[in-house]
């Protein structure tokens, strides 16, 4: 018996294609060599996409209302909470505390690895979880700094004097401004998830890109290496791209259609 994603059972006459294959010599008793290939599950792209963007959604519904908190409750206890987890976050190596959510992980009873054979989607929770948090971390400190900035502006001033309440205020301009190069980085974003689950995703056994870059490197496969690099490469440029078009979107002051004077 033979495990490969190969169906034996589809095999069909190729000519001379033992002599031309030493696998195929090895594996085939004759010339009927030409096999179908079983596909099951997400392809290698397709897994690392899928947890890296349910990773960065997750982030920014975790680190858009704990920023915005932060930024209201300034030097009070939550904005002291926060900031230990960011520096936590910052100073802790990644694979430290990818490792440290593993074990915890593993304690309360989620998987560690990533199974093909399993039907859960309880193995998803760890990688997401390992790829979340550090941006989550990320997004608190610069909305926090974004927002404090706004609110300390010479124009909220102004509108505090003009009679405006807090309320208004803080949703007709603080947070509209501070949202802006939030909103640029949402590709960026993506990218990291993706880029970071280089590690995340050998840690976890996880069939995805990332794990395919670190096995390709330990076992000095050249194509599949510059293929992946290649792959990250293209996804930083439309990134970048996409991060000046949802800020041109958001901010009415950039334009790409008219001319500077």
């Amino acid at each position: 018996m033979e495990y490969s994603a190969d169906d034996l059972h589809s095999a069909t006459y190729m000519s001379e294609s033992q002599d031309a294959s030493a696998v195929h010599s090895d594996r085939f008793a004759d010339d009927y060599t030409n096999v179908d290939t079983v596909k099951s599950g997400k392809s290698k792209i397709g897994y690392s996409f899928v947890i890296g963007i349910i990773a960065v959604i997750l982030s920014y519904l975790i680190a858009v209302p704990l920023g915005i908190l932060m930024a209201r409750k300034k030097d009070k206890l939550v904005d002291q909470l926060g900031t230990i987890y960011i520096v936590f976050i910052i100073a802790v190596p990644s694979l430290a505390y990818i490792f440290l959510f593993k074990a915890i992980g593993g304690k309360i009873g989620l998987p560690t690895t990533f199974d093909m054979d399993s039907k859960s989607k309880l193995m998803y929770i760890l990688p997401i979880v390992s790829l979340a948090l550090p941006q989550v971390a990320n997004l608190m400190k610069w909305l926090r700094r974004y927002m404090i900035d706004q609110m300390n502006s010479d124009y909220v001033k102004f509108a505090r004097s003009g009679g405006l309440t807090e309320g208004e205020i803080f949703t007709k301009h603080i947070l509209k401004n501070a949202a802006i190069p939030i909103v640029q980085g949402v590709p960026a974003s993506v990218l990291f998830a993706l880029t970071g689950a280089i590690i995340t995703e050998r840690v976890y056994v996880v069939p995805g890109a990332g794990n395919l870059l670190t096995e390709a490197i330990s076992k000095y496969d050249n194509g599949v290496i510059v293929g992946v690099t290649l792959f990250y490469a293209v996804l930083s440029v439309i990134s970048i791209i996409l991060g000046d078009v949802l800020m041109s979107m958001v901010d009415p002051r950039i334009s790409f259609s008219t001319k500077d004077r």
